[in-house]
């Protein structure tokens, strides 16, 4: 093994049609690898990431959290982080509505369900409006709405 310092007559190519083929080869490989997605979304006016984002963000029966802000002058018993205005006024608060997806609409809006039947619209984008998390869903189930659950139009008559 020679442990000497390579000189410029080291590092010239060998000259080989045989080398110079797999280099050439290995060239175009790379080129096309990266041309080739960037051409076809040049051509498809979208991304990879655009088109996988496009799928339905919510599906039917999924448990979803809408945290809303309010404003008044008697929080509910539902009311959480409040805050009173600065002469003491009205309060400020967030309310969790625990909703269940009914409905999801062609452009993407969301109807979501409360527990009182109460059918509310929503768009994906909405900050307040997420995906319930894994110890929300086994903590609160009961707060979620359950589809074919009448017992709420059967104590309200």
């Amino acid at each position: 093994m020679r442990l000497a310092a390579i000189s410029a007559a080291d590092c010239r190519p060998c000259g080989h049609t045989v080398c110079l083929e797999n280099s050439v080869s290995l060239v175009l490989l790379l080129t096309l690898l990266v041309m080739l997605p960037a051409v076809g979304a040049f051509l498809y006016d979208t991304s990879f990431w655009q088109r996988a984002s496009l799928k339905p963000a919510f599906r039917i029966g999924a448990p979803v959290v809408y945290r809303q802000q309010e404003v008044s002058t008697h929080p509910g018993a539902d009311a959480c982080d409040v805050h009173p205005s600065e002469r003491g006024e009205y309060y400020y608060y967030t309310v969790i509505n625990y909703l269940r997806v009914a409905e999801v609409m062609a452009d993407g809006r969301i109807i979501a369900v409360a527990r009182n039947n109460k059918r509310l619209c929503f768009r994906p984008n909405d900050s307040g409006l997420r995906k319930a998390r894994l110890a929300e869903r086994l903590i609160y189930r009961p707060r979620f709405p359950r589809f074919g659950d009448n017992s709420s139009a059967n104590r309200s008559s």
